[in-house]
């Protein structure tokens, strides 16, 4: 019976001083200036994640204009957030990402056109070290993020991951503080 009572007893204390140190860090205050930042955007997430349909799109084309413009509205403000009553810039990681993406695409579309070489002559030319950054970045975020979501395989004995739906956090919520803190700062 008294193991019982301090077993409760070391219970409560823990889950309460986890409660405690929750509420601390959600009122913590920062100036935004040197290291003073947190690590992650401290944004209000809804309860809810949204449900999203993964499927082949006819949007976000590689090499048509309108897949351009799709692209480049994807990060609105080049994907940058300021905080602080300075105004201090910030990339996110979800936009980091897309440009990421974005960078891929443009270096797959100049390769397939051929205009891969110096800018010259009007020729696109690729900034490979980007390139190679991003895609650096991306696999490291594929396996810093990854998920246990399991996606069916269809086609055996040749198999083909065919995910149909998967939850995500609220991506609005994200481009709405965005766009606040743009407004907030007169970007």
């Amino acid at each position: 019976m008294k193991r019982i009572f301090i077993l409760l007893f070391v219970l409560g204390f823990k889950i309460g001083g986890i409660l405690w140190l929750r509420r601390l860090s959600v009122l913590r205050t920062y100036t935004y200036m040197g290291e003073d930042y947190p690590r992650v955007w401290p944004i209000e997430w809804p309860e809810n994640q949204v449900l999203i349909p993964i499927h082949d799109t006819v949007r976000y084309q590689l090499d048509t204009n309108d897949g351009a413009a799709e692209w480049a509205a994807s990060f609105p403000g080049n994907g940058m957030i300021y905080l602080g009553e300075q105004c201090r810039p910030f990339s996110i990681s979800m936009f980091h990402q897309i440009r990421c993406l974005d960078t891929l695409r443009k270096a797959f579309v100049g390769v397939r056109s051929r205009n891969v070489s110096a800018a010259s002559d009007g020729e696109v030319a690729i900034d490979w070290d980007l390139t190679q950054h991003c895609l650096n970045y991306l696999r490291q975020m594929v396996f810093c993020r990854g998920h246990p979501y399991l996606d069916p395989v269809l086609g055996y004995p040749v198999p083909n991951a065919h995910p149909d739906t998967d939850q995500c956090n609220d991506w609005g919520v994200v481009y709405d503080e965005v766009r606040r803190s743009g407004q907030r700062c007169g970007f």
